[in-house]
Formats: C-alpha cells, structure tokens, sequence
C-alpha cells in the first residue's frame, strides 16, 4: 500500500463515517419504559429530593455494542473501504424499512431530549467525537499485542486531527487527547470507564494500512499527515462557509452606484489584498449581477465580491442580514468615502475615522 493511498483511505473512511454518523448511532437512542422511569423517579427522589419531571433518554451506544469491531475494522483495516463490512451494511441498511424507521425514531428522541436544552455541552450529539471516542475505549481496553494497539491509537490520532480543525486560521495539533496547545479551544470528550478486553481479542491486527500510517511523516505546523489545506478541503465540503484564507484584491471594480449617490465622487483602490468574511459582505439592493460588496479594511474602498464565490447558503444568510437594515448599503457607502476623504486629508486636519 502506498503512501498516497494510505492517505486517500483515511480520507474517504472520515468522510463516510461523516456522512453517516447519525443514520450509525440514530438506532441507539433510547427512552424508558413506564416502568423504568417510575423506578428511576423513586431512586431519584431519594437521592436529589426532586421530582424527575419525564423519562430519561439517552444514546445507549457502549463497548459491548457488536458495532464496535465493525468500527475498528472500518477505522484500521486494510481492506478497501468498499469491501469493508461496516459500508456494506450500512448501505444494506439504507433500503431497510425496519432500520429506516429506527433512524426515524431515533432522531425524534435526539430532538426530544435537546428542545429544552440550552446548555451546549448537554446536548445529545450523534457525530464522529461519540464514534471514534467508543472506539478509542475500545482500543484503550485490548491487554494483548500492546504495540499493535499503540500503533492503532495513533492511527485514531489522524482522524481526531481532521475532526478538530476549525474554519478560523487556527491550527490544532491534538489527536483523541487534547494538547496544552489546543485545551483553550475545544472541548474534552468525556468517556466512561469501560471493562477489559480478553487478552486474545487484540481486534485488527498489524496490517499494511496501520504501517504506512504511522510512518507517513508528519506536518511539523499541525503534526498530522495531511496539511491544513487537505484538512480545509474536507471540512468545507461539509460546512457552509468561506474558506477563512479566502483573499481579493482592493482594485478597481464594476459596481453600479445608484443616482442618489453618485454625487459623492469616488474613492481610490490601494491595490492590497484582505480576507473575504462573509460577515462583512453587503449588498447593493437595487443591483443584481454586481449585488455583493465588501469595504477594504486598508483603506475603505467598496469592493465588488464576485457572486460565483458564495454558496446559495451563504448568499441567503448574506441577504437575510442586510435585509434587517434597508440603509445599510448607503451607510456603508458613506463610510467608504469618508474613510477616502481622511485618507487625502493632510496631517493638520482633523481625522474623523479612528485608527
């Protein structure tokens, strides 16, 4: 197996586990019986002295789950994603009614117990941090081939790596443990503690995948084997959002000024390039092809951003937001030249934009 291979494995595996995360875990959602939640109302009561206003629900996905050696064959095997055992259930399963209604379910259940919710950490996700956590309890706890094992972590490592990035220039180096580097940012997942496995049951053993994988060099910037941008590719293509490096030019464009304003004269481009946020991004409400324009934070210049750049999403949320302020546009405007007009000021006048 190549090294590029390797990498492109690892790729695909991460997204499809992605993509199917929920439709994995949905099944394991549980709520109590009647009978359940009267015994867990009367425990309850006598250890808080309070009332447990419902049944509890929860996702009931654990070690002993005959899922989770699919996981690690999934994760560490050199078997081509394809031919994997996990890939071909799952896509058994997606004509299945039964399973089908078992996903329904337990979706519900996951809206049911978060509507009341507030506190983020609280929430039931159904994502890759509870897939590759188990899986990682499930490594942690093989007593036999313990270099095999160390081996594996480290594979899990890489696909905690591309679970961590974040679209905001940051680059985090953690894998499953976090790092001194990254414990200011993101949040610890928290695992229970889980019984030993046999020592005969050392799961996937060493295989060509696990091999070029560990060996593979890593980014000295991110201690990954892919890099930042490899990382960005696959986060974008799950997040509807603007790459954060994305840059244009201050120059010249063809935006279209309405009668009103054109009287206000002209600013200058300085020629320097700034990041596109779609934060900043305003629209011109009377112009639809050249509708999309950001102020040059050098020098204040309204640049036209080229509307093939921006998702259907991220053009919706755009025109949402300067729908809440009908002037927005014209302010920005008049901001724009006034940023020009103290520009062209010299050192005795007055400055009336604050650096």
């Amino acid at each position: 197996m190549t090294e590029e291979f390797a990498k492109q494995e690892l790729i695909k595996r991460y997204k499809y586990l992605y993509k199917n995360a929920q439709f994995i875990l949905a099944p394991y959602m549980y709520e109590q019986t009647n009978e359940e939640y009267l015994i867990s109302k009367r425990e309850y009561k006598q250890e808080f002295n309070k009332e447990l206003p419902s049944p509890i629900i929860s996702l009931k996905f654990y070690f002993d789950s005959p899922l989770i050696p699919v996981l690690e064959e999934f994760l560490l095997s050199d078997i081509p994603l394809e031919n994997s055992t996990l890939y071909q259930t799952l896509e058994r399963e997606k004509n299945d009614k039964d399973y089908l209604d078992k996903v329904k379910r337990g979706l519900a259940l996951v809206d049911k117990k978060n509507q009341d919710v507030d506190f983020e950490p609280l929430r039931i996700k159904l994502d890759l941090y509870k897939l590759f956590g188990t899986v990682a309890d499930y490594l942690e706890e093989q007593s036999g081939d313990l270099k095999n094992k160390k081996n594996k972590l480290l594979v899990l490592d890489e696909y905690y790596r591309i679970l961590r990035y974040q679209n905001n220039g940051k680059t985090y180096i953690s894998g499953r443990n976090l790092s001194i580097h990254d414990c200011n940012s993101l949040i610890i997942p928290l695992n229970k503690h889980i019984p030993s496995r046999d020592k005969s049951d050392i799961g996937i053993a060493k295989n060509s995948f696990i091999t070029r994988i560990i060996n593979t060099p890593r980014n000295e910037d991110n201690n990954s084997i892919l890099t930042e941008n490899e990382k960005q590719a696959i986060y974008l293509e799950f997040h509807d959002e603007l790459p954060w490096d994305l840059e244009i030019d201050c120059s010249q464009n063809k935006m279209i000024i309405s009668a009103s304003l054109s009287n206000l004269g002209n600013a200058i481009p300085c020629g320097k390039t700034f990041l596109i946020k779609e934060s900043e991004i305003f629209i011109n409400p009377i112009e639809n092809i050249y509708r999309y324009y950001q102020l040059c934070p050098h020098c204040g210049y309204i640049v036209n951003i080229p509307k093939e750049i921006l998702s259907d999403g991220i053009k919706e949320r755009i025109e949402k937001r300067c729908q809440e302020d009908k002037n927005l546009f014209k302010k920005m405007y008049l901001y724009s030249q006034l940023c020009y007009l103290d520009r062209i000021s010299n050192n005795n006048q007055k400055k009336l934009i604050k650096k």
